[in-house]
């Protein structure tokens, strides 16, 4: 039995968890030889969501832990000491970090556990983003010099590239131990969702985290210049949580077509009754709403973000630039006046991503990734 430990931020509606809970659930069922999977969390997430994900991990029997059951912040403290204890316990074969901040809890738990001689399990890590600790340098060096010969998969070029000029920038070595996996999904079914569709308006679906890196701030000051220059055409329902929560449901209560909603669980299965989905996005790693909505058959209307073009195909007209607003009015404008040819568009992205982003390639190439890293232990 391989027993891999899942690090992962915390359990809420994120691209790098759910890639974290797929290989939970899937990469045991893919070989003949046996894991074992832990989804580790370093701080609590406190939502229906959370807790409907924990109850179907159990359902699947994937166990989960949380590091630390306080704040954010403080989990950047404590929590490297609970799972240097945990490594020392449980002695799990591999430990897979996903994103900066459990890639900063897992170097001190390893600084700990070279301080006290205890044995270190083998490291994986995925690199899920193309923008990589650019406000806090300091904690980069500090993060990136605890790993030595990890191995490090990479969900888009942009991420592969990322993460290798951060290494260089800080005159680190470059694993010889590199890869580059794409994010998959699976095909969504038709579930029943909880959303207010009004079937004689144009439906736009956010999903994400209410941060600036998702783009949070075009989406707001888009929806008050749609409304205004196109009354009675759109509905936003925006789904998700952050730091920005308190904006957004200032803007539910000054319009209308605008329903916000918590995480969603199993969002993938819910986007069919959406007519587009909205990723006003800075930069990404590889977004899975941005897959699983073209699997979903609804169109992309997506910023020139690094990560998230890789999702479309290279002349995908519903992309526009940040900078340009005008760029963007122009596409709903077009949407309103049913310009695009809605069946070729949905025909396009879905046999781009039925090329590239299935689950079952990224499982049977995760399944090989972990094998190789416990052979090579």
């Amino acid at each position: 039995m391989i027993k891999i430990y899942q690090l992962i931020a915390s359990i809420h509606l994120g691209g790098a968890e759910n890639v974290a809970f797929q290989l939970a659930e899937y990469c045991k069922e893919n070989t003949a030889e046996k894991f074992s999977f832990t989804v580790v969390e370093l701080y609590k997430t406190r939502n229906k969501y959370a807790e409907e994900k924990k109850k179907f991990l159990a359902m699947k029997n994937i166990n989960t832990l949380t590091l630390y059951k306080g704040s954010k912040r403080l989990s950047l403290l404590f929590a490297p000491i609970k799972l240097a204890y945990i490594i020392k316990k449980e002695k799990p074969d591999i430990v897979h970090s996903h994103t900066d901040l459990p890639d900063l809890v897992l170097a001190s738990a390893l600084r700990i556990l070279k301080m006290f001689k205890i044995k270190i399990p083998a490291i994986a890590r995925t690199i899920h983003n193309t923008e990589l600790w650019s406000t806090h340098p300091k904690l980069a060096k500090y993060t990136e010099s605890a790993f030595h010969n990890d191995s490090v998969a990479s969900v888009s070029q942009g991420a592969f590239n990322a993460h290798k000029e951060l290494r260089l920038m800080n005159k680190l070595p470059v694993s010889p131990y590199q890869t580059l996996i794409y994010n998959g999904c699976r095909i969504p079914k038709r579930e029943e969702h909880p959303f207010k569709i009004d079937k004689n308006k144009i439906n736009i679906a956010f999903c994400g985290r209410f941060e600036v890196y998702k783009g949070i701030d075009t989406l707001i000051s888009v929806i008050k210049e749609l409304n205004t220059l196109h009354p009675n055409v759109f509905v936003f329902h925006i789904i998700g949580n952050g730091a920005y929560l308190n904006d957004i449901l200032d803007l539910q209560k000054k319009n209308k077509n605008v329903f916000v909603h918590d995480s969603v669980p199993n969002i993938s299965d819910k986007l069919h009754e959406f007519d587009f989905l909205f990723m006003p996005s800075h930069f990404e790693g590889l977004p899975l709403v941005s897959i699983e909505s073209s699997f979903a058959k609804v169109p992309v209307i997506a910023s020139y973000a690094p990560g998230l073009d890789e999702t479309l195909p290279d002349d995908w007209p519903l992309r526009f630039k940040l900078e340009n607003e005008n760029e963007l009015l122009k596409i709903f404008e077009n949407i309103k006046d049913n310009y695009y040819d809605l069946d070729e568009l949905k025909s396009k992205a879905y046999k781009f991503v039925s090329k590239h982003f299935t689950q079952d390639k990224m499982i049977d190439e995760y399944s090989n990734f972990y094998l190789d890293i416990y052979d090579k232990r």
